[in-house]
């Protein structure tokens, strides 16, 4: 197993009606979200956002703008590394070309998620943390990754109360 880098890139893709191009984790940790990865040896974050869409979903990245990101203390189904638990996060949004050809190891579900729909998704993930939907249950139907809130409340893709973002947060760790 690789030794984790502490380097996290996030990419949303939104097509012309608003819906975010997301998908259910097939690996850990559980919850639907967009395509995100290490930076590892892909160079800088923006070679490895073009890596993580095309590897993730088979599309050809056309554009990056940077939206948000920062440190996060979430965990890695990797070993961890000197620095500890936790990632640096670049997060993207981009536009794409081709055909859609989701990588079967690394995503199940994949689907372009309304806003309405998004927020629903962010709702399950608090009642998670509220301890009101099992593990079980989240995995079998996950919400949104919790380390994902925060960035979709960053860039207003989802609304969330500043107290339910710390209890999500707490998810992370």
């Amino acid at each position: 197993m690789k030794t984790c880098d502490n380097t996290s890139v996030g990419i949303v893709i939104t097509d012309h009606q608003g819906r975010c191009l997301m998908f259910d984790r097939a690996t850990f940790p559980p919850g639907t979200a967009p395509a995100a990865g290490h930076v590892d040896e892909h160079g800088t974050a923006e070679d490895a956002a073009r890596a993580e869409v095309e590897e993730e979903l088979g599309l050809t990245v056309t554009g990056l703008t940077h939206v948000t990101g920062g440190w996060r203390d979430n965990r890695c189904r990797r070993f961890s590394s000197a620095r500890g638990t936790g990632h640096g996060w670049a997060v993207y949004r981009a536009t794409v070309t081709g055909d859609l050809t989701p990588s079967a190891r690394e995503t199940k579900n994949v689907r372009w998620i309304a806003p309405e729909a998004l927020q629903e998704l962010a709702d399950r993930t608090v009642a998670y943390a509220r301890g009101r939907i099992t593990d079980a249950e989240f995995e079998a139907a996950p919400g949104i990754e919790p380390v994902w809130m925060q960035w979709l409340a960053n860039i207003a893709a989802i609304h969330i109360s500043p107290d339910d973002l710390l209890l999500v947060d707490q998810l992370t760790k």
